[in-house]
Protein backbone atom coordinates (compact mmCIF):
# COMPACT_ATOMS: atom_id res chain seq x y z
CA UNK A 1 0.00 0.00 0.00
CA UNK A 2 2.93 2.41 0.86
CA UNK A 3 4.64 1.83 -2.13
CA UNK A 4 1.90 1.99 -4.35
CA UNK A 5 1.19 5.88 -2.70
CA UNK A 6 4.60 6.41 -3.08
CA UNK A 7 4.87 5.86 -6.67
CA UNK A 8 1.61 7.62 -7.09
CA UNK A 9 3.13 10.42 -5.64
CA UNK A 10 6.36 10.14 -7.48
CA UNK A 11 4.58 10.05 -11.08
CA UNK A 12 2.55 13.19 -10.30
CA UNK A 13 5.62 14.83 -9.05
CA UNK A 14 6.93 14.05 -12.00
CA UNK A 15 4.10 15.20 -14.31
CA UNK A 16 4.23 18.49 -12.53
CA UNK A 17 7.59 19.53 -13.53
CA UNK A 18 6.92 18.37 -16.96
CA UNK A 19 4.39 20.71 -17.23
CA UNK A 20 6.58 23.91 -15.79
CA UNK A 21 8.99 23.04 -18.48
CA UNK A 22 6.44 22.63 -21.35
CA UNK A 23 5.41 26.00 -20.35
CA UNK A 24 8.48 27.68 -19.83
CA UNK A 25 8.90 26.54 -23.71
CA UNK A 26 6.45 27.54 -24.91
CA UNK A 27 6.64 31.11 -23.46
CA UNK A 28 9.98 30.74 -25.31
CA UNK A 29 7.84 30.02 -28.46
CA UNK A 30 4.65 30.94 -29.05
CA UNK A 31 4.53 34.36 -30.84
CA UNK A 32 1.90 36.91 -29.66
CA UNK A 33 -1.57 36.95 -30.90
CA UNK A 34 -2.18 40.22 -32.06
CA UNK A 35 -6.01 41.12 -32.31
CA UNK A 36 -7.91 44.75 -33.31
CA UNK A 37 -8.24 46.61 -30.48
CA UNK A 38 -10.51 49.28 -32.46
CA UNK A 39 -14.28 48.59 -33.68
CA UNK A 40 -14.18 46.55 -36.93
CA UNK A 41 -16.26 49.10 -38.59
CA UNK A 42 -16.31 50.31 -41.97
CA UNK A 43 -18.82 52.28 -43.43
CA UNK A 44 -20.74 50.97 -46.42
CA UNK A 45 -20.10 47.58 -46.01
CA UNK A 46 -21.75 44.51 -46.14
CA UNK A 47 -19.08 42.37 -44.22
CA UNK A 48 -20.33 41.58 -40.48
CA UNK A 49 -18.03 42.96 -38.16
CA UNK A 50 -16.63 40.77 -34.99
CA UNK A 51 -16.16 41.93 -31.19
CA UNK A 52 -13.31 39.49 -29.47
CA UNK A 53 -13.72 38.67 -26.25
CA UNK A 54 -10.73 37.92 -24.47
CA UNK A 55 -10.43 34.88 -21.91
CA UNK A 56 -9.92 36.61 -18.23
CA UNK A 57 -7.89 35.13 -15.80
CA UNK A 58 -9.47 35.92 -13.19
CA UNK A 59 -13.09 36.28 -13.23
CA UNK A 60 -14.97 40.30 -12.96
CA UNK A 61 -16.89 41.23 -9.80
CA UNK A 62 -20.50 41.95 -11.30
CA UNK A 63 -20.99 45.64 -9.22
CA UNK A 64 -21.16 47.87 -12.20
CA UNK A 65 -17.36 48.72 -11.70
CA UNK A 66 -16.11 48.71 -14.91
CA UNK A 67 -12.25 50.39 -14.20
CA UNK A 68 -11.31 47.10 -13.26
CA UNK A 69 -11.82 45.25 -16.47
CA UNK A 70 -8.26 44.76 -18.02
CA UNK A 71 -7.59 46.65 -21.81
CA UNK A 72 -9.63 44.61 -24.04
CA UNK A 73 -10.71 44.90 -27.40
CA UNK A 74 -14.05 47.17 -28.01
CA UNK A 75 -17.09 48.60 -30.42
CA UNK A 76 -18.86 51.04 -30.35
CA UNK A 77 -22.56 51.71 -31.20
CA UNK A 78 -23.64 55.27 -31.85
CA UNK A 79 -25.35 56.70 -34.30
CA UNK A 80 -22.61 56.65 -36.54
CA UNK A 81 -21.89 52.86 -36.43
CA UNK A 82 -25.56 51.27 -36.17
CA UNK A 83 -26.68 48.99 -38.72
CA UNK A 84 -30.43 49.57 -37.51
CA UNK A 85 -31.13 53.42 -36.54
CA UNK A 86 -34.80 54.43 -35.31
CA UNK A 87 -35.85 57.42 -33.59
CA UNK A 88 -34.16 60.74 -33.09
CA UNK A 89 -30.37 60.90 -30.97
CA UNK A 90 -28.73 64.42 -30.95
CA UNK A 91 -25.29 63.56 -30.12
CA UNK A 92 -23.17 61.02 -28.71
CA UNK A 93 -24.12 61.98 -24.99
CA UNK A 94 -27.80 61.41 -26.07
CA UNK A 95 -27.06 58.37 -26.40
CA UNK A 96 -24.14 55.85 -27.28
CA UNK A 97 -22.01 52.88 -26.03
CA UNK A 98 -18.90 51.26 -25.49
CA UNK A 99 -18.82 47.18 -25.36
CA UNK A 100 -16.11 45.13 -24.04
CA UNK A 101 -16.53 41.03 -23.59
CA UNK A 102 -14.54 38.28 -21.77
CA UNK A 103 -14.98 34.88 -21.07
CA UNK A 104 -14.09 31.80 -18.87
CA UNK A 105 -14.97 28.23 -18.37
CA UNK A 106 -18.27 28.99 -16.67
CA UNK A 107 -19.34 32.63 -18.01
CA UNK A 108 -19.37 34.86 -20.93
CA UNK A 109 -19.24 38.58 -20.25
CA UNK A 110 -19.64 41.97 -20.80
CA UNK A 111 -19.24 45.49 -19.65
CA UNK A 112 -21.32 48.29 -21.38
CA UNK A 113 -20.27 51.96 -20.47
CA UNK A 114 -23.58 53.80 -21.60
CA UNK A 115 -23.82 57.97 -22.44
CA UNK A 116 -27.39 58.41 -22.29
CA UNK A 117 -27.71 62.14 -20.47
CA UNK A 118 -31.31 61.63 -19.47
CA UNK A 119 -31.92 57.73 -17.42
CA UNK A 120 -36.23 56.96 -17.35
CA UNK A 121 -37.54 53.03 -16.44
CA UNK A 122 -41.07 53.60 -15.88
CA UNK A 123 -42.60 50.85 -18.12
CA UNK A 124 -43.71 47.48 -17.50
CA UNK A 125 -42.41 46.43 -21.01
CA UNK A 126 -38.39 46.29 -20.46
CA UNK A 127 -38.07 47.43 -24.70
CA UNK A 128 -39.55 50.81 -23.48
CA UNK A 129 -37.32 52.22 -21.02
CA UNK A 130 -33.41 52.83 -21.30
CA UNK A 131 -32.01 49.25 -21.15
CA UNK A 132 -29.32 47.56 -23.57
CA UNK A 133 -30.00 44.16 -25.58
CA UNK A 134 -27.50 41.60 -26.53
CA UNK A 135 -28.44 39.14 -28.53
CA UNK A 136 -26.55 35.53 -28.88
CA UNK A 137 -26.63 33.31 -31.11
CA UNK A 138 -24.33 30.31 -29.02
CA UNK A 139 -24.35 27.71 -31.78
CA UNK A 140 -23.53 29.95 -34.54
CA UNK A 141 -26.24 28.33 -36.53
CA UNK A 142 -28.29 31.38 -37.29
CA UNK A 143 -31.56 29.80 -35.69
CA UNK A 144 -33.41 32.32 -33.82
CA UNK A 145 -35.02 29.92 -31.76
CA UNK A 146 -32.84 26.90 -29.86
CA UNK A 147 -32.11 26.51 -26.64
CA UNK A 148 -28.72 28.55 -27.35
CA UNK A 149 -30.40 31.65 -28.63
CA UNK A 150 -30.83 34.69 -26.46
CA UNK A 151 -32.18 37.99 -26.30
CA UNK A 152 -30.79 39.17 -23.33
CA UNK A 153 -32.20 42.62 -21.64
CA UNK A 154 -30.88 44.96 -18.77
CA UNK A 155 -32.63 47.97 -17.59
CA UNK A 156 -31.22 50.81 -16.06
CA UNK A 157 -33.12 49.87 -12.96
CA UNK A 158 -31.39 46.65 -12.74
CA UNK A 159 -34.34 44.69 -14.09
CA UNK A 160 -32.92 41.50 -16.52
CA UNK A 161 -35.61 39.74 -18.78
CA UNK A 162 -34.74 37.18 -22.00
CA UNK A 163 -36.73 37.67 -25.03
CA UNK A 164 -39.17 40.35 -22.86
CA UNK A 165 -39.67 38.16 -19.97
CA UNK A 166 -37.72 38.61 -16.83
CA UNK A 167 -35.29 36.19 -16.08
CA UNK A 168 -32.66 35.53 -12.89
CA UNK A 169 -30.93 33.37 -15.29
CA UNK A 170 -28.10 35.82 -15.91
CA UNK A 171 -26.25 38.40 -13.07
CA UNK A 172 -26.39 41.45 -14.10
CA UNK A 173 -25.10 45.19 -12.46
CA UNK A 174 -26.01 48.74 -13.41
CA UNK A 175 -24.15 51.85 -11.84
CA UNK A 176 -25.12 55.29 -12.99
CA UNK A 177 -22.01 57.63 -13.92
CA UNK A 178 -21.55 61.04 -15.10
CA UNK A 179 -22.66 61.12 -18.40
CA UNK A 180 -25.30 57.77 -18.54
CA UNK A 181 -24.73 53.91 -16.63
CA UNK A 182 -22.17 51.11 -16.85
CA UNK A 183 -23.35 47.90 -17.18
CA UNK A 184 -21.38 44.47 -15.93
CA UNK A 185 -23.17 41.13 -16.79
CA UNK A 186 -22.22 37.36 -16.57
CA UNK A 187 -24.20 34.67 -19.00
CA UNK A 188 -23.69 31.05 -17.90
CA UNK A 189 -21.83 29.36 -20.80
CA UNK A 190 -24.03 26.59 -20.14
CA UNK A 191 -26.63 28.96 -21.62
CA UNK A 192 -25.09 28.59 -24.92
CA UNK A 193 -22.49 26.12 -25.73
CA UNK A 194 -23.01 22.22 -24.14
CA UNK A 195 -19.60 22.53 -23.18
CA UNK A 196 -16.12 24.68 -22.24
CA UNK A 197 -15.55 27.52 -24.87
CA UNK A 198 -11.74 27.41 -26.36
CA UNK A 199 -9.98 29.62 -28.11
CA UNK A 200 -11.53 30.53 -31.91
CA UNK A 201 -14.98 29.78 -30.83
CA UNK A 202 -17.42 31.90 -32.55
CA UNK A 203 -21.22 32.73 -31.93
CA UNK A 204 -23.42 34.81 -33.24
CA UNK A 205 -23.85 38.15 -31.55
CA UNK A 206 -25.09 41.72 -31.84
CA UNK A 207 -26.33 44.57 -29.30
CA UNK A 208 -29.14 46.80 -29.13
CA UNK A 209 -29.62 50.49 -27.10
CA UNK A 210 -32.87 51.70 -26.16
CA UNK A 211 -32.98 55.73 -25.45
CA UNK A 212 -36.78 56.75 -23.30
CA UNK A 213 -35.96 60.63 -22.59
CA UNK A 214 -39.87 61.49 -21.66
CA UNK A 215 -41.10 58.14 -20.23
CA UNK A 216 -43.66 55.85 -22.04
CA UNK A 217 -42.01 54.07 -25.16
CA UNK A 218 -38.63 54.24 -26.69
CA UNK A 219 -37.69 57.51 -28.50
CA UNK A 220 -34.42 56.29 -29.87
CA UNK A 221 -33.10 52.44 -30.63
CA UNK A 222 -29.69 51.63 -31.82
CA UNK A 223 -28.82 48.14 -33.34
CA UNK A 224 -25.10 47.38 -33.84
CA UNK A 225 -25.67 44.66 -36.28
CA UNK A 226 -28.67 43.87 -38.10
CA UNK A 227 -32.24 44.99 -38.00
CA UNK A 228 -33.49 43.55 -34.88
CA UNK A 229 -31.83 41.58 -31.47
CA UNK A 230 -34.16 38.48 -31.41
CA UNK A 231 -35.42 36.77 -34.83
CA UNK A 232 -32.78 37.35 -37.49
CA UNK A 233 -29.70 35.67 -36.18
CA UNK A 234 -28.64 35.71 -39.91
CA UNK A 235 -27.83 39.64 -40.07
CA UNK A 236 -26.02 39.48 -36.58
CA UNK A 237 -21.82 39.93 -36.13
CA UNK A 238 -19.62 37.51 -34.05
CA UNK A 239 -18.06 37.23 -30.88
CA UNK A 240 -15.31 35.65 -31.12
CA UNK A 241 -13.00 34.00 -28.57
CA UNK A 242 -9.81 34.29 -28.25
CA UNK A 243 -6.24 33.95 -25.60
CA UNK A 244 -3.47 35.36 -25.50
CA UNK A 245 -0.35 33.19 -24.96
CA UNK A 246 0.51 34.54 -21.74
CA UNK A 247 -2.80 34.38 -20.49
CA UNK A 248 -2.70 30.75 -21.01
CA UNK A 249 0.05 30.33 -19.64
CA UNK A 250 -0.90 32.07 -16.29
CA UNK A 251 -3.69 29.89 -16.28
CA UNK A 252 -1.62 26.26 -16.67
CA UNK A 253 0.74 27.89 -13.68
CA UNK A 254 -2.67 28.17 -11.62
CA UNK A 255 -3.47 25.00 -12.43
CA UNK A 256 0.05 23.50 -11.65
CA UNK A 257 0.24 25.28 -8.24
CA UNK A 258 -3.21 23.94 -7.32
CA UNK A 259 -1.58 20.56 -8.62
CA UNK A 260 1.33 20.95 -6.01
CA UNK A 261 -0.47 21.69 -3.32
CA UNK A 262 -2.38 18.50 -3.62
CA UNK A 263 0.63 16.52 -3.34
CA UNK A 264 1.66 18.38 -0.78
CA UNK A 265 -1.68 17.19 1.27
CA UNK A 266 -0.89 13.61 -0.56
CA UNK A 267 2.57 13.36 1.12
CA UNK A 268 1.29 14.84 3.95
CA UNK A 269 -1.05 12.08 4.66
CA UNK A 270 1.75 9.45 3.99
CA UNK A 271 3.70 10.74 6.78
CA UNK A 272 0.87 9.93 8.96
CA UNK A 273 0.07 6.51 7.65
CA UNK A 274 4.09 5.61 7.93
CA UNK A 275 3.71 6.45 11.54
CA UNK A 276 1.03 4.45 12.34
CA UNK A 277 2.20 1.60 14.22
CA UNK A 278 0.55 -1.86 12.95
CA UNK A 279 -1.89 -4.02 15.04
Amino acid sequence: MRKAVLILVIVVGTIVIGLRFLGASAQENTPVMIVHSQPLFQAASTTRRSLYSARLIAAPVIDGQVSDWPALPSIELNRNTAYSFSGRVDSLNDLSAVIRSGWDDNHLYFAIQVKDDVLVADSTDVWRDDGVEIGLDGLYDQYAWGWDDHQYTIIVDGRTADRGVLTKDIKAAVLGSEDGYNIEVAIPISKLLPGVPISGTVMGFTVGIHDDDDGGNWDAYLIWEGTNTNSRPDQFGSLIFTERPEDRLAALEAKIIELEKKIQELLRILREFEQLTPP
